[in-house]
């Protein structure tokens, strides 16, 4: 997919949204003139805006893990619904499990849903690794050789990956981040490719970067992919 094409899906998708909140919203009036639902407090409805942008994602996001988020979107805004209007007795608190389960099906989807193009790739091995793991602290790591990838974690906590001074051997090196309710960033080399395959529940990504031209020879590619819940990945040159 071209770079024109992939912004051009965005907009569609982002077009969609306020269509599908509106209908939705009328449906739910539809409901309550008729008396199928009693509904008093109508800011209580801001799950539909979740099941909009969800329905959004699942039906015409390009790639697999934004389709797996998508899914759970709808799933986690069709439960809190369900609440409002009384159809279960659940609490609050008791789906936040549906969070680690929705950040671990959208991490396999995403396994399983690889583009061909990469299978010529060599892929760095992380023998030598540069991990960072933060609970309720943060972290550090300025890496200055060989970048062969890493885990990242960061719980209640931050971590910032300075790899401005890095180079890679291989074509790609891969780093998995998991932020949940934190945050980590990541500083990398104007040269470098970088692929976002993070995905967020409740949290979200923002890349900064200046991406080189796909057809630059020897040019070194590094993937992101993971999850950040209630939590955020920022990456940038």
């Amino acid at each position: 997919m071209t770079q024109d094409n992939h912004d051009q899906m965005i907009r569609t998708s982002a077009g969609l949204i306020p269509g599908l909140i509106i209908a939705g919203l009328g449906v739910l009036f539809l409901l309550s003139n008729l008396n199928v639902l009693h509904i008093y407090n109508w800011w209580q409805l801001w799950p539909v805006v979740v099941i909009a942008i969800g329905l959004t994602k699942l039906v015409d996001a390009p790639a697999h893990h934004e389709k797996a988020s998508g899914a759970v979107m709808v799933l986690v805004g069709g439960a809190f619904l369900a609440m409002t209007f009384g159809w279960v007795s659940w609490r609050i608190w008791q789906l936040w499990p549906l969070a680690l389960i929705g950040a671990g099906a959208v991490m396999l989807v995403q396994r399983i849903g690889q583009f061909e193009e990469r299978s010529h790739w060599t892929v760095a091995q992380a023998e030598t690794r540069a991990d960072g793991i933060a609970v309720f602290s943060g972290f550090k790591r300025r890496i200055t050789g060989e970048y062969r990838g890493a885990d990242y974690v960061a719980v209640f906590g931050g971590g910032e990956i300075d790899l401005r001074q890095a180079h890679i051997e291989a074509d790609v090196a891969v780093a998995t981040v998991t932020a949940i309710f934190g945050g980590i960033e990541f500083k990398v080399p104007e040269g470098w490719m970088v692929i976002n395959e993070v995905v967020g529940i409740f949290g979200g990504t923002e890349d900064k970067t200046v991406q080189p031209s796909p057809d630059t020879p020897g040019l070194k590619r590094m993937i992101i992919r993971g999850a950040a819940i209630f939590g955020g990945v920022s990456i940038k040159n």
